[in-house]
């Protein structure tokens, strides 16, 4: 691992805040481009509308100073004799103003008196926005009309002040006016590139500075009116009458109810935001590519790590593989050269029945703690079930002081303190008299000159509280192992119980009773802890969960613990007809000397299809005895089927060295007994399915 990796993952880790806080400056960026082209259109749409606004009050107020003339005093209706006098005057003021096309005088019901230079059309008649002179006759102030296209199709619209004398309107005077004016400011007042308009009061088109001159007088566009209706002023985008695709501000004349609207082409309005779209997507496939980059580095570290972790962790695997090999290789030795030594030892004193029976007895013995061990191995590969259930520990002590002194040894004072009152508990009974067997164990091999080893329980209320174990809570039974050994030190606490991890030399122990203890519990829905001091002793305790119930009587059919009656009586299973499947010779003959010892009739098949054939020659059968694992053909677990299509209700009882819970469960009424197995257990087992059933056939009947 190049020792650069770590700075360059630093590096990259410090560019991603950096990254990201480029792409907030660019959004604040283009906010801020957006917020200037809006206030740069508002600016130029309030530029141009008071260069137009101001050149119609001008054009109101010259109208109004005419309007004051004595020659308007009394309607010309009344008078048209004076009409020439009164063109002349409205004449040489027209050619002054040099931007008025025509100036007329109507009388207040919209019927021209005068028009110069020459009557519209031709000839006197009313006039032609008659909308506009009746709101400059009603609301007697002046008014400016919507744009027109006259006789000759040349587009103007007309300014109209009423001629008040008295407070009455005694006529109105107009001025026609083309849009070449409002052009020519909104060409003056308009950016290069940029595109100006006017609306009228109607919504109509008055004047334009881009596009074709013939739209004048049309209707502006939806945009345009949209924006009018709102009133005020404001920014809006869209499309012109021609299709033109713009965006700007549009701003309201007050007092004639115009608008003016300054737009830009719609690409340079957004020409900010796809510049800032470049930057951010260049800023977010940069960060992109740099948090890939990044990730990979550190997808590659972490497999390095892990790789490196794996490496070691084999290795410490592999060291502790090699000395749980050890301490199980002394163990099975030390078994086997017990019953080599008591088989030898019978040999040589046949004739002393006494010597015989302790010898059979240290060989029994040597068989018990192989089991033992052997569960601790399936145990703690999960090969090896447990089989929970309810009972009191104080059911089981009388029992279990004897086993925890055969752990011992005779130089260290063994004592066990089991209350009364001691609440139950739901577990497997035979894994806690392993759990405790493996401390005992370890405290033994702590108390290599002897000592005190007092195993106690209790029931005790969890708190959780600090000093109470790490998630446990309410009432608990705890059953304490303390002796006065040699402790453990501190840097090994942590790893007690790891599997495979042991502090006993190589040919003491395997680094799994303290695994199997720790696996126990957690299954039963308790903890472990543990106290030590070096030169002062250690204590375990095992907490297991208050449990509510009626404890059982015995051991359930299934779970490998066969209830037996004690005593010498007679086995009760003399002269029922077995079927022994059992693929080794040697136990074989072993199960078929037990079974005639106690009467049974035994006939033997080494293999799965073998017992299928002894069935229908040798038949009927009582009972059969199985091993689960046999060589070729059905196993155990299919005779099971097989046997009952023949034979309904047939008692059957199967053996393993090797136990795996079936997937779909046990058959009804068949039994599973883990080798070794005991005599007693043996017979008992037979016993109990022969007899249930007898019983299902006879209640049947």
């Amino acid at each position: 691992m190049s020792q650069s990796r770590p700075l360059i993952l630093l590096a990259l880790a410090a560019l991603l805040p950096l990254i990201l806080l480029s792409a907030l400056l660019g959004a604040a960026w283009l906010h801020q481009k957006q917020t200037d082209m809006e206030r740069a259109a508002l600016d130029q749409v309030r530029h141009a509308a008071t260069a137009i606004e101001r050149e119609l009050e001008e054009q109101v107020e010259t109208l109004l100073v005419l309007a004051q003339s004595p020659v308007f005093d009394a309607p010309l209706s009344d008078r048209p004799q004076d009409a020439a006098a009164v063109a002349d005057l409205l004449e040489r003021v027209r050619r002054q103003v040099g931007i008025w096309q025509i100036l007329s005088v109507s009388d207040p019901q919209g019927q021209r008196l005068v028009d110069v230079p020459r009557p519209i059309a031709g000839r006197a008649g009313p006039v032609i926005d008659m909308e506009s002179h009746a709101r400059a006759v009603a609301g007697k102030t002046p008014a400016v009309g919507g744009i027109r296209r006259g006789p000759q199709g040349r587009a103007a619209f007309a300014i109209r002040v009423p001629v008040l004398r008295d407070g009455t309107v005694v006529s109105v005077l107009s001025a026609v006016v083309s849009p070449d004016t409002i052009n020519r400011l909104l060409r003056d007042n308009v950016p290069e590139g940029w595109r100006g308009s006017v609306a009228d009061s109607e919504g109509r088109l008055a004047a334009r500075t881009f596009g074709d001159p013939s739209l004048i007088a049309q209707p502006a566009s939806a945009n345009v009116q949209a924006a009018r209706a709102r009133g005020g002023e404001g920014l809006f985008e869209g499309a012109s009458v021609d299709g033109e695709l713009l965006a700007g501000g549009f701003r309201m004349l007050p007092g004639w109810n115009w608008s003016v609207q300054v737009t830009m082409p719609i690409a340079e309005y957004y020409a900010p935001l796809r510049t800032a779209q470049w930057i951010l997507a260049i800023g977010v496939l940069a960060s992109l590519a740099l948090a890939g980059g990044f990730l990979v580095l550190l997808v590659r570290e972490a497999e390095a790590r892990r790789r490196v972790e794996a490496a070691q962790e084999s290795g410490r695997r592999m060291e502790a593989l090699g000395r749980m090999t050890g301490g199980v290789a002394h163990d099975f030795n030390n078994l086997l050269m017990i019953a080599q030594s008591g088989a030898e030892a019978i040999k040589r004193r046949a004739g002393d029945p006494e010597r015989v029976a302790a010898y059979a007895d240290s060989i029994i013995t040597a068989v018990q703690r192989g089991a033992a061990l052997t569960r601790q191995l399936l145990a703690f590969a999960r090969r090896s079930p447990q089989a929970p259930r309810l009972f009191r520990l104080q059911e089981r002590a009388a029992d279990l002081l004897p086993l925890l002194e055969r752990s011992a040894r005779a130089d260290i004072a063994t004592s066990l303190t089991v209350p009364d009152d001691l609440w139950p508990v739901f577990a497997d009974p035979d894994a806690l008299e392993v759990a405790l067997v493996n401390l005992v164990v370890n405290a033994r091999d702590a108390m290599p000159g002897g000592g005190r080893l007092a195993v106690g329980a209790a029931n005790v209320v969890l708190t959780g509280r600090r000093g109470d174990p790490a998630g446990l809570s309410g009432e608990h039974v705890a059953i304490g192992v303390c002796d006065s050994g040699t402790g453990i030190a501190p840097e090994d606490l942590d790893r007690i119980f790891e599997p495979f991890y042991t502090t006993k030399p190589v040919d003491r122990g395997t680094g799994l009773g303290l695994s199997q203890v720790l696996g126990f519990a957690k299954q039963s829905g308790g903890a472990v802890s543990v106290e030590s001091r070096v030169g002062a002793g250690t204590t375990v305790t095992l907490y297991l969960p208050r449990a509510s119930g009626k404890p059982d009587g015995a051991g359930d059919q299934g779970t490998g613990t066969v209830a037996v009656e004690p005593g010498g009586g007679a086995d009760g299973v003399a002269g029922i007809a077995v079927l022994l499947v059992e693929d080794d010779p040697e136990v074989a003959d072993g199960v078929t000397a037990i079974l005639a010892d106690a009467g049974c009739n035994v006939v033997h098949a080494a293999s799965g299809a073998a017992a299928l054939e002894r069935f229908e020659q040798a038949g009927p059968f009582d009972a059969v005895l199985s091993d689960i694992m046999l060589a070729g053909g059905p196993s155990g677990l299919d005779l099971v089927p097989l046997f009952r299509k023949r034979c309904p209700g047939l008692p059957m009882v199967l053996m393993t060295g090797y136990r795996q819970t079936p997937a779909g469960g046990l058959p009804e009424g068949v039994s599973i007994l883990d080798k070794p197995v005991a005599r007693a257990d043996l017979i008992g087992a037979l016993r109990m399915a022969v007899t249930a059933s007898r019983a299902v056939a006879a209640a049947r009947s």
